[in-house]
Order: structure tokens, then sequence, then C-alpha cells
């Protein structure tokens, strides 16, 4: 009986641990088809740049572009976190969004509405691992490089 009690007691509490996100890739593609996913993912960008974190709180990072391949050719773009107020108005992350890093750079794929950008983990990478994707993109249009005033 005490078996009993605790398998539904078991299966009757929610969940608390959310579900990680996963970024689902293959091991060994071949060229052909990276130039194809990069494509897709491309297309399916509102923007596409390279930039600096130079601000960030809960609810949004703000980015110093250096070049940009798709969108605002603004020299500042703020993305949004996802984040939603908790009960106690403590932020919330949202599943699969990237994890920036004040002073860091990045190459970004955002997505959504132009004021209200979100990047996600899957199609965001540090500009330090991103040679082989730059040139790619370079491939599909050309980066333009954004001048900054000083």
């Amino acid at each position: 009986m005490e078996l009993l009690l605790y398998v539904v007691l078991v299966l009757l509490t929610p969940a608390t641990r959310s579900v990680d996100c996963v970024c689902v890739k293959e091991a060994h593609p071949s060229a052909e088809k990276i130039k194809t996913d990069r494509r897709l993912v491309y297309d399916r960008a509102t923007a596409v740049f390279e930039g600096k974190v130079v601000a960030f709180d809960s609810y949004t990072v703000t980015f110093s572009l250096q070049k940009h391949w798709k969108g605002s050719t603004q020299k500042e773009i703020v993305l949004s976190t996802g984040a939603v107020p908790g009960y106690d108005a403590t932020p919330l992350p949202e599943e699969c969004t990237y994890r920036f890093q004040l002073g860091e750079e990045y190459l970004v794929y955002a997505y959504g509405s132009a004021d209200k950008l979100k990047a996600s983990m899957c199609s965001t990478l540090m500009i330090k691992n991103a040679a082989e994707e730059e040139k790619g993109l370079d491939q599909i249009t050309p980066h333009e490089a954004i001048l900054k005033i000083q």
C-alpha cells in the first residue's frame, strides 16, 4: 500500500525542473549540408551581425555592431533576453536564449520583430569560434563593416 501511495504521489507531483534546450547537429555534416543549413538559418533570421556586448540587464542585451550581414545597419542593436518577471519580480529566463557576457564579441542570428529581437543559443557563436561561419555568411552576402565614430 505504501509503495502504491508513493508511486501515485510521484506521478502526480509536477516536475520542477524545466527541459534543457538541446541544439541538434550532425556529427560530421558534409560541406553542402553546412552550406544549406547556414542559408536556412540566415533566411529565417531578422538580423545577422557581429557585435560586442556593451550593456545588459535581466531583460535586454545591447550590442555595439562591428559587422552586419542582414537587418539594421545601426551602430547598436538591443536584443530581448526573453526573461519575464516571476511572482516576486525576479526575472525568469526563457528557455534556449543565449546567456551573453559583458565585453564579449559574438556572431548573432537574431529572430523576431525588429523591436523584440531575440537570439537563440543554437545560432549564436563567440567570435573566437566563428571564423568559418563568417566566411560562409560572406558567400551568401558580403558583410558590411559598421564604422565607428571616435
